[in-house]
């Protein structure tokens, strides 16, 4: 006897795995909004951040579209791997994102040009100009 679920139903084990999928992506992409406005160099939010964030949003709200078709049956299952590898996308994206912000000197407003940033610790004592 073939065990498998009838279109529309859903079986255990996918259940999990939706629901630590979400958990694990909602996380992320909440830890990497919230980083976007609260760690930051100087004394303004800057404007490369709060794009990120904004496109980072508006990314989810077309994942978050394509999971409601899905469940609703208006998607064909096979979309199924498509909806999962924008969620490792969007991961990806916050981990590049969390490691800009997070990367001392990554938002080193100080000297624009200088290289390396002066403010940034170094393990040399020599700056080449």
């Amino acid at each position: 006897m073939d065990h498998t679920p009838l279109f529309g139903e859903t079986s255990r084990r996918d259940r999990i795995v939706h629901y630590i999928l979400t958990a694990v992506v909602t996380g992320m992409v909440l830890f990497t909004v919230v980083s976007a406005f609260a760690f930051f160099k100087g004394d303004r939010i800057l404007v490369n951040n709060v794009f990120f964030a904004a496109s980072l949003l508006l990314i989810v709200i077309g994942q978050i579209v394509m999971i409601v078709w899905y469940r609703e049956g208006d998607l064909d299952p096979k979309f199924r791997r498509f909806i999962y590898f924008n969620a490792f996308t969007t991961l990806l994206l916050c981990v590049a994102g969390n490691l800009y912000f997070h990367l001392p000197g990554a938002n080193c407003t100080a000297c624009p040009t200088a290289s390396p940033c002066p403010t940034t610790p170094s393990t040399s004592t020599t700056r080449v100009t």
